[in-house]
């Protein structure tokens, strides 16, 4: 393999994270992946030897890479609280795959397996979890009332209108709120 050259196995993930990214779980064929990857359909199925298994693989690729930039957003002490709450989640709006994890998990549940399923939820508890250590940085003793709050006043206005199509608020609004709440 040339140096610097991604992997088969690399190109395979690529080629289904634009897939389920677009089409979802459902729409997404092994046919569809092998024509967008450009590699034979033995290659694929050498290296996932189901849809579920390159979904899986795909799931904990994103999953990773998606904590790692909310773990930046979260070491970025230039930003108040309000400010990275909303990056957090502007963020994951920001992202057509993070987003077809969500649409997998609620809208394709009954296609998936159970381990394929909880890494779905996993997506959304370690979410969940990130925004709650970083409010528990700057709550007081309501900490857990105050964190669903926040947490629900980004979903609302973030992720569920990238979720359907509609208009995302705007910062200054979501921040405004935000603000009342955490103080």
């Amino acid at each position: 393999m040339a140096r610097g050259r991604p992997s088969k196995k690399q190109v395979i993930l690529d080629a289904a994270r634009q897939l389920f990214a677009t089409s979802g779980y459902q729409g997404t064929s092994i046919d569809l992946v092998v024509q967008t990857a450009g590699v034979s359909k033995p290659t694929v199925y050498n290296n996932f030897p189901t849809k579920q298994a390159l979904l899986t693989a795909l799931l904990e690729e994103l999953l990773q890479e998606a904590q790692g930039q909310r773990q930046a957003i979260l070491g970025d002490d230039s930003l108040s609280l309000e400010a990275a709450m909303v990056a957090i989640f502007r963020q994951l709006a920001g992202v057509p795959e993070y987003l077809a994890v969500y649409r997998m998990c609620y809208g394709e549940r009954h296609k998936l397996d159970e381990v394929t399923y909880q890494l779905c939820t996993a997506f959304d508890q370690v979410l969940m979890d990130d925004c709650r250590s970083l409010l528990q940085k700057h709550c007081g003793e309501h900490q857990d009332c105050v964190a669903l709050v926040a947490i629900a006043i980004c979903r609302e206005t973030l992720l569920i209108p990238a979720l359907s199509g509609g208009q995302v608020t705007a910062e200054s609004v979501i921040q405004a709120a935000l603000s009342r709440v955490l103080t």
